[in-house]
């Protein structure tokens, strides 16, 4: 039985699944009050909601579909789509409890104390800007995702022509034919619905419940995403025409290309590989949800714990997506079907499982960019009122007009992001790769204001400014390669930092004073932020002060913590190699 053309049973499960998280989205509201309460949560959280809430708000179909057809078309070096962060995340462990300390609402309030007023408005714009462009392709990538797995995806009226289309969709054209109408028609109709009905869902619950509802529905998305993750590869492992993971790994053995190789020259290099694992962490330091899953948790723990790991769940759960997509391949290849990248996931689903678990896996899909979506809308709504309205137009603000302007700037986020999504539905992967790698751009400065005590304004604008020139530069007009476009504007930023500081006057000495000590005071030990810094991190806990840096010596929980999650991730590394062979 079916409505719309897909049976009622996927009906059934993706409605069940919009009413569940709107109900969680009302019952956040009450939680939800004041700024503290609609940006952080009243940091309530503990480690299992804290590493849901970074995995699902780090985690959104763009990835999935992008490691499926870079796999599908390039061999197993594709999970490098997603992995790119892998050798950056160990770093999270040490980030964590520093943006915790340092007791901010947004990132920008970091901005502001460190570089002053004039940075904290750069930083808004480029944030607000990127972030809007990020959601645009979250929701870019679910609705192309879920559309493709509905079988919804542009097809042509004519489809005798089309030699290169797979048999599912030689039969949708046929039907579309038969019912007589145009299946580009259709096709739009389905993006502009499953489009507005998901943001629709999770606007509505963001506004409700601010970041209370965001993490709460990440707990529930995140458990979705994992089983998005591996639904399907126990059905694939069954195919008769692969006969499981020796005969996938036979199969693709035999031809050409390196299809069983983790690394591929012409995209992701091992060079390339160590550059973006480089650029991983500074990437991270931009990011404004990056305030709420380090410092959304009950004490420093929670977000360290929550971050790493989150992350880390995600990088097990690309192994998930690449051995799907090998699978898929070595299947293609057996029935002597062509090989279509960008539809690789959806004609996986849809020939795979069972209308009930294409149910689940939509409803999976649908969660990934939803709790993307969320994270954002609440994020740069909270930049916007706290750093822009309260600072700039109504300083006299209260908390309650405060939260009722974060609810409808994110609404308003949110509107321009379906706009661009529209404006810029012909590219996904590419856009949001490219964005994560231009947001290194400005976490550079942020990772040296951490470091070194003189950084200064200069230096920061210096450094952002020369290197977002690199990357376009680099990558629009010369297009130099992943190499070339990840370690140029790197090292422009660091250069240009240094320079634009020591030309310039250096930052207030109880600017200074105050920040460092902030950050090297633990939370719940407030009575000593009053200290002077030499009392506060006296020399003996110093590790480098050499050129004005500043880095004390790590904590045991710091630097076990660290080691534990580096084996971890070349474990994973370990464990993708023995699986190839």
């Amino acid at each position: 039985m079916d409505l719309l053309g897909l049976h009622y049973a996927i009906w059934i499960v993706v409605i069940l699944y919009f009413v569940g998280m709107l109900l969680l989205g009302w019952w956040s509201k009450r939680e939800a009050k004041g700024s503290e309460g609609f940006l952080l949560g009243k940091r309530q959280f503990g480690v299992p909601m804290m590493v849901m809430h970074a995995f699902g708000a780090g985690t959104h179909p763009g990835d999935v579909a992008g490691v499926t057809a870079k796999t599908v078309s390039s061999g197993a070096s594709g999970i490098w789509v997603s992995w790119m962060w892998m050798f950056g995340t160990p770093f999270y462990w040490l980030i964590a409890p520093l943006v915790r300390r340092m007791r901010y609402l947004t990132l920008a309030d970091y901005f502001e104390e460190r570089f002053g007023r004039p940075a904290t408005v750069l930083y808004v714009i480029i944030a607000t800007v990127g972030m809007t462009i990020a959601a645009a392709s979250v929701l870019l990538a679910t609705t192309r995702t879920v559309q493709g797995m509905m079988g919804k995806a542009t097809v042509t009226t004519a489809p005798a022509a089309d030699a290169a289309a797979t048999d599912a969709d030689q039969a949708e054209k046929e039907v579309w034919a038969a019912r007589g109408v145009k299946t580009e028609r259709q096709a739009e109709a389905w993006f502009f619905g499953i489009l507005l009905a998901t943001t629709s869902v999770f606007v509505i619950y963001s506004y409700w419940g601010g970041i209370v509802a965001a993490i709460r529905t990440d707990f529930v998305q995140g458990l979705m995403i994992i089983a998005l993750s591996f639904i399907a590869i126990p059905v694939a492992l069954y195919l008769p025409e692969i006969k499981g993971w020796a005969g996938t790994l036979e199969i693709l053995g035999k031809q050409e290309g390196a299809y069983l190789s983790l690394f591929d020259p012409t995209s992701f290099s091992l060079w390339a590989v160590i550059l973006l694992g480089i650029n991983a962490p500074f990437s991270m330091l931009a990011q404004p949800h990056l305030i709420t899953v380090c410092g959304a948790g009950k004490s420093e723990w929670e977000g360290r714990v929550g971050f790493t790991y989150g992350n880390i769940l995600k990088r097990i759960c690309t192994m998930g997506w690449c051995f799907l997509a090998l699978m898929w391949l070595a299947f293609l290849i057996q029935k002597g079907s062509s090989v279509q990248p960008d539809a690789a996931f959806g004609d996986s689903v849809r020939y795979l499982l069972h209308p009930v678990l294409q149910g689940i896996m939509l409803a999976c899909v649908l969660a990934a960019g939803m709790s993307s979506g969320s994270a954002i809308q609440v994020t740069v709504a909270g930049l916007i009122s706290q750093n822009i309205y309260r600072t700039y137009i109504r300083p006299d603000a209260g908390e309650e007009r405060c939260v009722k302007v974060a609810k409808w700037v994110g609404v308003a986020i949110i509107a321009a992001a379906l706009g661009a999504a529209y404006l810029m539905r012909a590219s996904v992967v590419k856009t949001i790769l490219d964005y994560f790698k231009l947001t290194a751009t400005v976490g550079v400065s942020v990772g040296m204001g951490i470091l070194w005590q003189r950084m200064n304004s200069k230096g920061m604008f210096a450094s952002t400014i020369a290197a977002a020139a690199t990357f376009i530069v680099t990558r629009y007009v010369l297009d130099l390669g992943q190499v070339a476009t990840t370690g140029l504007p790197l090292a422009a930023a660091t250069v240009f930092g240094i320079i634009g500081s020591l030309v310039s006057k250096p930052p207030k000495p109880e600017t200074i004073e105050k920040f460092f000590t902030k950050i090297y005071v633990p939370i719940g030990e407030e009575d000593r932020l009053d200290l002077p810094l030499d009392e506060a991190v006296p020399p003996e806990k110093r590790l480098i002060t050499a050129g004005g840096l500043f880095i004390v010596k790590p904590s045991t929980q710091s630097w076990v913590g660290f080691l534990v999650a580096t084996a971890l991730c070349l474990a994973l590394v370990g464990i993708m190699v023995l699986l190839l062979m």
